[in-house]
């Protein structure tokens, strides 16, 4: 049986620039979507865009096409 390979997390230049942490802070939150990557616990928690409210989900598009168009 081969073994899976590990998930990477790469995190977008600036995609914490919005956030007031500490250093110390910032690290932990790094390591905690790292970890919950690794375990699988993010997906396993995750919930379907579209099983949200139509007003959560309008939200979160709005934010990602803001998010694509600030480069």
């Amino acid at each position: 049986m081969t073994k899976k390979k590990p998930k990477e997390v790469i995190f977008e230049e600036g995609w914490a620039d919005e956030l007031d942490l500490s250093q110390e802070d910032y690290d932990a939150l790094v390591r905690g979507i790292q970890e919950l990557v690794a375990t699988g616990e993010i997906f396993e928690d995750a919930i379907p865009i579209e099983d949200l409210p139509e007003e959560e989900q309008q939200e979160i598009i709005e934010q990602i096409n803001r998010k694509n168009t600030r480069h």
